[in-house]
């Protein structure tokens, strides 16, 4: 297939405002149409996406650091990678730069790049800016007419979701020299569906880009090289004997390394549960040690009583009392005053977020979740970074905890901790990286004599193992039994007064 002319590149199966799947209204909490002035009302704001610029690249991207020179050359010359710098790095770029390389060569035909939903247009976007002249197809509309776009013959590089490959997996005739894999960690269970049909794309050149490749558990970097590098890691090898077999096919750099950036402050903050939360956080309390007498210990009943805990420590739905709502609200007069901006991130958009929109509206505050198209969400980066509104994100940890960039904020608030300490890093480091100007600030809020006590403990433990592997975390996954240990040890009085 002959590559485009320079200056050639076009951008397939974008849908313009009005079309199929594109022209779906973008209801933004507290967004104001303008992008100016004071918020409107708490209602939903009509507002149609901005299509996406079809144009050339608003002037040549930036030059590439010496490290990221590096990463694309480590890339080009490899059929099989994992790139796992540090979040921030720019991993997107220097997988972009060394396809563009290998198309120039010859050595590629067609690409595919498969990552988050919610990262498609993110990743059309940066190939825009660092790959112009590609022609590229972001899989975003609806089946039948992506089946029509997966037989496009002169499309250069696809850039599908996972759960639309899932979908679509069965009606495309893979023809692909080169896959990448942002995210990899998706395809760490190979029970999935997901990663069974990343597993039948048979490209003779795979890569994968994960800050974090290794969450939980060894067995999930031995299964994402079962598919980058089928056969390389031994089956019941160990820590030492993964790291050794894998160790020419893995490059990873941190930010300390490469770059200076502006610093990054963690504080944990522990507050008091005001009288309400109290209340219901003790009959919540009467109410799981009831279900774990009636022998309720299985890893979803258990999981169940451990979110009600957990939500009631965010905020009491009745009255509306949070004792973390307070404190973040004691300091945005001051934050904003400055003219600084906030992320607040939770792991409940609908149950803690949602709720807390209607106080922060004042402040600028915009919601940002999985209810939102993709068309929605990048408008909403794109004003949160260029625009002066909104001032304060509510992030669900989720749809915004990877593969973003928002360095317009500094200030990163964890509403409540994910079982997993490296979602929480990959969370802010989305603020934490480069185009960062200013030091960070990332405050974590925890309750008191509250189920937060024993998950505090809990997260000490595994990162105390980060370095064990690739940087990973290598430590049992929280199985029924962990989870019901954690809860009658606070119900039991070791981590507070329940």
């Amino acid at each position: 297939m002959p590559g485009p002319a320079p200056g050639a590149g076009l951008l397939l199966g974008v849908p313009e405002p009005g079309s199929p799947g594109g022209g779906l209204p973008l209801g933004v909490l507290g967004l104001p149409a303008g992008g100016t002035g004071t918020p409107g009302p708490l209602l939903p704001l009509i507002l149609m996406p901005l299509p996406l610029l079809l144009g050339p690249p608003p002037g040549p991207p930036p030059p590439l650091y010496p490290f990221q020179e590096e990463g694309a050359r480590f890339l080009a010359e490899r059929p099989a990678a994992l790139l796992c710098d540090e979040m921030g790095l720019g991993k997107s770029v220097q997988a972009i730069v060394a396809l563009r390389s290998l198309l120039e060569e010859g050595k590629v035909r067609r690409a595919l790049v498969l990552c988050p939903k919610g990262l498609v247009l993110d990743w059309a976007r940066k190939f825009r800016r660092w790959a112009p002249e590609l022609i590229l197809c972001p899989m975003t509309g609806p089946a039948r007419r992506r089946h029509h776009e997966w037989r496009y013959p002169r499309v250069q590089v696809y850039v599908a979701g996972y759960e639309t490959w899932r979908e679509d997996c069965e009606v495309v005739q893979p023809d692909f020299d080169l896959v990448i894999l942002d995210e990899v960690q998706r395809i760490k269970n190979p029970r999935t569906q997901v990663a069974q049909a990343v597993q039948r794309i048979p490209a003779p050149r795979r890569w994968g880009l994960s800050g974090t490749p290794l969450e939980n558990r060894l067995g999930e970097l031995v299964a994402i090289f079962s598919y980058l590098c089928p056969g390389l890691i031994p089956p019941g090898a160990g820590p030492r004997e993964v790291r050794e077999a894998i160790a020419p096919y893995v490059l990873r750099r941190r930010k300390a390394e490469v770059l200076t950036l502006p610093p990054k402050e963690h504080r944990e903050v522990w507050l008091d549960l005001g009288p309400r939360q109290r209340e219901a956080y003790e009959a919540a309390c009467s109410r799981a040690r009831e279900a774990l007498a009636v022998g309720e210990t299985g890893r979803a009943q258990v999981l169940t009583l451990l979110t009600e805990l957990k939500q009631l420590c965010n905020l009491e739905p009745e009255s509306g009392e949070s004792v973390k709502l307070d404190f973040i609200l004691r300091e945005l007069p001051a934050i904003q005053a400055r003219g600084e901006k906030v992320l607040i991130f939770s792991q409940y958009p609908e149950k803690t977020l949602l709720p807390l929109l209607p106080r922060l509206m004042p402040y600028g505050a915009c919601l940002f979740s999985g209810v939102l198209s993709q068309w929605q969400r990048e408008e909403v980066v794109r004003r949160f970074e260029e625009e002066e509104w909104p001032r304060v994100l509510l992030v669900s940890l989720r749809a915004g905890g990877v593969g973003l960039t928002f360095t317009r904020a500094n200030h990163v608030y964890h509403f409540d901790q994910w079982w997993n300490p490296a979602a929480a890093v990959q969370a802010e480091d989305r603020v934490h990286r480069i185009g960062q100007h200013r030091p960070v600030t990332v405050t974590s809020l925890c309750t008191r004599d509250t189920v937060e006590t024993e998950i505090a403990r809990l997260l000490a433990r595994k990162r105390e193992l980060f370095n064990e592997v690739v940087e990973g975390l290598e430590s049992p996954r929280l199985e029924g039994e962990v989870l019901a240990e954690l809860l009658s040890a606070h119900l039991s009085g070791a981590g507070g007064v329940c």
